[in-house]
Protein backbone atom coordinates (compact mmCIF):
# COMPACT_ATOMS: atom_id res chain seq x y z
CA UNK A 1 0.00 0.00 0.00
CA UNK A 2 1.53 3.18 -0.71
CA UNK A 3 0.01 5.43 0.90
CA UNK A 4 0.29 2.88 4.11
CA UNK A 5 1.95 4.99 7.44
CA UNK A 6 5.73 4.27 8.25
CA UNK A 7 7.24 5.32 11.16
CA UNK A 8 10.73 6.36 12.18
CA UNK A 9 12.48 6.97 15.79
CA UNK A 10 14.91 9.75 16.01
CA UNK A 11 16.59 11.64 18.52
CA UNK A 12 14.78 15.03 19.13
CA UNK A 13 17.87 16.98 18.46
CA UNK A 14 18.51 15.69 15.23
CA UNK A 15 15.56 17.76 13.64
CA UNK A 16 15.98 20.35 11.24
CA UNK A 17 14.77 24.04 11.98
CA UNK A 18 13.02 22.79 8.38
CA UNK A 19 11.35 19.82 9.73
CA UNK A 20 10.83 21.61 13.10
CA UNK A 21 8.16 24.06 11.16
CA UNK A 22 6.78 21.13 9.00
CA UNK A 23 5.75 19.46 12.10
CA UNK A 24 4.37 22.82 14.56
CA UNK A 25 2.69 23.55 11.08
CA UNK A 26 0.85 19.61 11.56
CA UNK A 27 0.13 20.29 15.21
CA UNK A 28 -1.12 24.12 14.95
CA UNK A 29 -3.82 22.94 12.78
CA UNK A 30 -5.20 20.83 15.51
CA UNK A 31 -4.43 22.44 17.79
CA UNK A 32 -5.62 26.22 19.37
CA UNK A 33 -3.62 28.61 21.98
CA UNK A 34 -0.03 26.69 21.09
CA UNK A 35 3.02 28.79 20.32
CA UNK A 36 5.73 28.00 18.15
CA UNK A 37 8.35 28.55 20.76
CA UNK A 38 6.53 26.48 23.51
CA UNK A 39 6.52 23.88 20.85
CA UNK A 40 10.04 24.27 20.13
CA UNK A 41 10.93 23.73 24.06
CA UNK A 42 8.94 20.92 24.31
CA UNK A 43 11.38 19.44 21.97
CA UNK A 44 14.57 20.53 23.46
CA UNK A 45 13.65 18.31 26.10
CA UNK A 46 12.22 15.36 24.41
CA UNK A 47 15.00 12.14 24.10
CA UNK A 48 13.74 10.99 20.98
CA UNK A 49 10.97 11.57 18.18
CA UNK A 50 8.40 9.02 16.43
CA UNK A 51 7.50 10.41 12.71
CA UNK A 52 4.90 9.18 11.07
CA UNK A 53 4.94 9.48 7.11
CA UNK A 54 2.87 8.36 4.03
CA UNK A 55 4.42 5.65 2.70
CA UNK A 56 8.69 5.70 2.69
CA UNK A 57 9.08 8.84 0.56
CA UNK A 58 5.64 10.77 0.92
CA UNK A 59 4.80 13.65 3.53
CA UNK A 60 5.03 13.92 7.43
CA UNK A 61 1.90 13.03 8.91
CA UNK A 62 2.50 12.77 12.23
CA UNK A 63 4.90 12.55 15.93
CA UNK A 64 5.22 11.69 18.84
CA UNK A 65 7.74 13.24 20.73
CA UNK A 66 9.38 10.96 23.94
CA UNK A 67 11.24 11.15 27.34
CA UNK A 68 12.36 8.81 29.97
CA UNK A 69 13.04 10.08 33.06
CA UNK A 70 14.12 9.06 36.42
CA UNK A 71 12.27 9.87 40.02
CA UNK A 72 13.32 9.79 43.04
CA UNK A 73 9.92 8.33 44.88
CA UNK A 74 9.86 7.35 48.59
CA UNK A 75 13.44 6.66 48.54
CA UNK A 76 13.37 4.43 45.53
CA UNK A 77 14.23 5.61 41.69
CA UNK A 78 11.65 4.62 39.17
CA UNK A 79 11.84 5.57 36.01
CA UNK A 80 8.56 7.50 33.84
CA UNK A 81 8.11 7.48 29.91
CA UNK A 82 6.83 10.78 29.20
CA UNK A 83 4.95 11.23 25.81
CA UNK A 84 4.98 14.92 24.71
CA UNK A 85 3.40 16.34 21.59
CA UNK A 86 1.41 14.32 19.75
CA UNK A 87 -0.68 14.52 16.43
CA UNK A 88 -2.05 12.38 13.63
CA UNK A 89 -3.51 13.84 10.75
CA UNK A 90 -7.01 12.81 10.67
CA UNK A 91 -6.67 11.07 7.16
CA UNK A 92 -4.67 8.73 9.20
CA UNK A 93 -6.62 8.30 12.39
CA UNK A 94 -7.44 4.63 12.88
CA UNK A 95 -4.04 3.32 11.46
CA UNK A 96 -1.64 1.47 14.35
CA UNK A 97 1.81 2.79 13.16
CA UNK A 98 2.10 5.01 15.90
CA UNK A 99 0.64 2.35 18.24
CA UNK A 100 3.76 -0.14 17.14
CA UNK A 101 6.28 2.24 16.84
CA UNK A 102 5.83 3.55 20.34
CA UNK A 103 5.57 -0.03 21.72
CA UNK A 104 9.06 -0.79 20.61
CA UNK A 105 10.37 2.46 21.99
CA UNK A 106 8.55 1.28 25.19
CA UNK A 107 10.53 -1.94 24.69
CA UNK A 108 13.71 -0.45 24.46
CA UNK A 109 13.18 1.95 27.15
CA UNK A 110 12.03 -1.10 29.57
CA UNK A 111 15.21 -3.09 28.41
CA UNK A 112 16.99 -0.20 29.51
CA UNK A 113 15.26 -0.42 32.91
CA UNK A 114 16.08 -3.70 33.55
CA UNK A 115 19.37 -3.49 33.63
CA UNK A 116 19.25 -0.83 35.94
CA UNK A 117 16.71 -2.86 37.88
CA UNK A 118 14.49 0.13 38.12
CA UNK A 119 10.69 -0.24 37.33
CA UNK A 120 8.96 2.02 34.65
CA UNK A 121 5.92 3.46 33.82
CA UNK A 122 3.94 5.35 31.45
CA UNK A 123 2.90 8.66 32.32
CA UNK A 124 0.08 9.59 30.07
CA UNK A 125 -1.29 12.99 30.38
CA UNK A 126 -4.90 13.06 28.78
CA UNK A 127 -6.83 15.71 27.34
CA UNK A 128 -9.39 13.94 25.01
CA UNK A 129 -10.86 10.32 25.56
CA UNK A 130 -9.50 8.29 22.54
CA UNK A 131 -5.66 9.40 24.18
CA UNK A 132 -7.44 7.68 27.27
CA UNK A 133 -8.74 4.70 25.94
CA UNK A 134 -4.91 3.56 24.89
CA UNK A 135 -5.38 2.61 28.49
CA UNK A 136 -8.08 0.15 28.59
CA UNK A 137 -7.13 -0.93 25.44
CA UNK A 138 -3.39 -1.92 25.91
CA UNK A 139 -3.02 -2.46 29.89
CA UNK A 140 -4.35 -4.52 32.11
CA UNK A 141 -3.74 -2.05 35.14
CA UNK A 142 -3.72 1.67 34.97
CA UNK A 143 -4.68 5.05 36.61
CA UNK A 144 -7.50 6.08 36.91
CA UNK A 145 -9.50 3.19 35.71
CA UNK A 146 -12.99 1.68 36.73
CA UNK A 147 -11.16 -0.57 39.50
CA UNK A 148 -9.56 1.81 42.39
CA UNK A 149 -5.49 1.01 42.38
CA UNK A 150 -4.41 3.32 45.25
CA UNK A 151 -0.43 2.35 45.04
CA UNK A 152 -0.85 3.34 41.33
CA UNK A 153 -3.07 6.73 42.42
CA UNK A 154 -0.46 7.39 45.14
CA UNK A 155 2.11 7.05 42.70
CA UNK A 156 1.00 9.04 39.91
CA UNK A 157 -0.27 12.09 42.15
CA UNK A 158 3.54 12.22 43.89
CA UNK A 159 4.95 12.38 39.85
CA UNK A 160 2.72 14.88 39.23
CA UNK A 161 3.83 16.89 41.94
CA UNK A 162 7.13 17.00 41.00
CA UNK A 163 7.17 17.34 37.58
CA UNK A 164 4.28 20.20 36.99
CA UNK A 165 4.02 21.36 40.83
CA UNK A 166 1.34 24.10 41.34
CA UNK A 167 -0.57 23.34 37.97
CA UNK A 168 -1.33 19.62 39.58
CA UNK A 169 -4.73 19.31 41.39
CA UNK A 170 -4.61 16.88 43.35
CA UNK A 171 -7.91 16.67 44.32
CA UNK A 172 -8.90 16.07 40.80
CA UNK A 173 -6.46 14.63 39.41
CA UNK A 174 -5.95 16.70 36.84
CA UNK A 175 -3.62 19.64 35.12
CA UNK A 176 -4.90 23.19 35.34
CA UNK A 177 -2.98 26.02 34.04
CA UNK A 178 -4.45 29.73 34.03
CA UNK A 179 -4.12 29.62 30.28
CA UNK A 180 -4.58 26.83 28.18
CA UNK A 181 -1.73 25.13 26.61
CA UNK A 182 -3.04 23.68 23.47
CA UNK A 183 -6.44 21.85 23.44
CA UNK A 184 -8.06 20.29 20.04
CA UNK A 185 -10.13 22.82 17.85
CA UNK A 186 -13.91 22.55 17.27
CA UNK A 187 -15.61 19.71 16.12
CA UNK A 188 -12.22 17.66 16.42
CA UNK A 189 -12.97 18.12 20.77
CA UNK A 190 -16.49 17.23 19.89
CA UNK A 191 -17.71 13.64 21.53
CA UNK A 192 -20.68 11.89 19.97
CA UNK A 193 -23.81 10.91 21.90
CA UNK A 194 -23.11 7.09 21.37
CA UNK A 195 -19.25 7.25 22.49
CA UNK A 196 -20.61 9.37 26.10
CA UNK A 197 -22.78 6.05 26.63
CA UNK A 198 -19.32 3.52 27.01
CA UNK A 199 -18.21 3.38 30.38
CA UNK A 200 -14.47 4.11 29.39
CA UNK A 201 -15.50 7.17 28.09
CA UNK A 202 -18.09 8.36 30.56
CA UNK A 203 -15.32 7.49 33.39
CA UNK A 204 -13.01 9.97 31.64
CA UNK A 205 -15.55 12.41 31.61
CA UNK A 206 -16.24 12.14 34.89
CA UNK A 207 -12.69 12.62 35.77
CA UNK A 208 -11.71 15.50 33.86
CA UNK A 209 -15.10 17.18 32.62
CA UNK A 210 -13.00 20.74 32.02
CA UNK A 211 -11.22 18.59 28.80
CA UNK A 212 -12.64 20.91 26.19
CA UNK A 213 -10.38 23.82 27.79
CA UNK A 214 -7.44 22.45 27.94
CA UNK A 215 -7.43 20.14 31.38
CA UNK A 216 -5.44 17.38 31.15
CA UNK A 217 -5.81 14.27 33.36
CA UNK A 218 -3.03 12.61 35.03
CA UNK A 219 -2.57 9.22 34.35
CA UNK A 220 0.21 6.30 34.67
CA UNK A 221 0.49 2.47 34.07
CA UNK A 222 3.31 0.02 34.33
CA UNK A 223 5.23 -0.63 31.41
CA UNK A 224 6.09 -4.39 31.98
CA UNK A 225 5.20 -7.22 29.39
CA UNK A 226 2.79 -8.99 31.96
CA UNK A 227 0.56 -5.86 32.44
CA UNK A 228 0.26 -5.18 28.36
CA UNK A 229 -2.05 -6.86 26.40
CA UNK A 230 -2.09 -9.12 22.78
CA UNK A 231 -1.11 -6.40 20.41
CA UNK A 232 0.53 -4.16 22.70
CA UNK A 233 2.68 -6.83 24.28
CA UNK A 234 4.20 -8.54 20.69
CA UNK A 235 5.42 -5.20 20.21
CA UNK A 236 7.13 -4.11 22.93
CA UNK A 237 8.64 -7.46 23.08
CA UNK A 238 10.51 -6.70 20.01
CA UNK A 239 11.57 -3.31 21.01
CA UNK A 240 12.98 -5.24 24.61
CA UNK A 241 14.24 -8.36 22.64
CA UNK A 242 16.11 -5.95 20.25
CA UNK A 243 16.77 -2.30 21.70
CA UNK A 244 17.04 -0.37 18.55
CA UNK A 245 17.70 2.63 20.70
CA UNK A 246 20.59 1.36 22.42
CA UNK A 247 23.73 3.05 20.26
CA UNK A 248 21.69 6.15 20.41
CA UNK A 249 20.08 6.68 23.41
CA UNK A 250 20.77 9.42 25.31
CA UNK A 251 21.38 9.02 29.57
CA UNK A 252 17.34 9.82 31.49
CA UNK A 253 17.33 13.06 32.68
CA UNK A 254 16.68 13.44 36.50
CA UNK A 255 14.07 14.84 37.44
CA UNK A 256 14.31 16.81 40.56
CA UNK A 257 11.99 18.59 43.43
CA UNK A 258 11.79 21.76 40.53
CA UNK A 259 8.29 21.63 38.85
CA UNK A 260 8.68 21.34 34.96
CA UNK A 261 5.23 22.98 33.47
CA UNK A 262 6.53 24.14 30.50
CA UNK A 263 5.54 20.99 29.01
CA UNK A 264 2.15 21.10 28.76
CA UNK A 265 0.74 20.07 25.35
CA UNK A 266 -0.89 16.92 25.15
CA UNK A 267 0.72 13.41 25.05
CA UNK A 268 -0.29 10.44 23.32
CA UNK A 269 -3.29 12.54 23.77
CA UNK A 270 -3.99 13.98 20.59
CA UNK A 271 -3.15 10.87 18.86
CA UNK A 272 -4.98 12.02 19.26
CA UNK A 273 -6.85 9.46 17.45
CA UNK A 274 -8.53 12.17 19.30
CA UNK A 275 -11.09 13.60 18.83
Amino acid sequence: MPNKLTSEIRPAASITPSERATLFALFSRHYADVSEATFARDLSQKDHIILLSRGTTGPLVGFSTQVVEPYQIDGQTIRVLFSGDTIIDPKHWGEQELVRSWCRYAGAALAEAQSASEPLYWLLISKGYRTYLFLPLFFNRYHPGPHEEPELHSLASKIARQRFGGAYHPSSGTLRFPKSCGHLRGTLADISEKRRTTPHVQLFLSKNPGFATGDELVCLAPITETNLRSFAKRSLQEGLQTNPLQSQNPPPRLCGSAPDTSKAIAPLAATHTDP
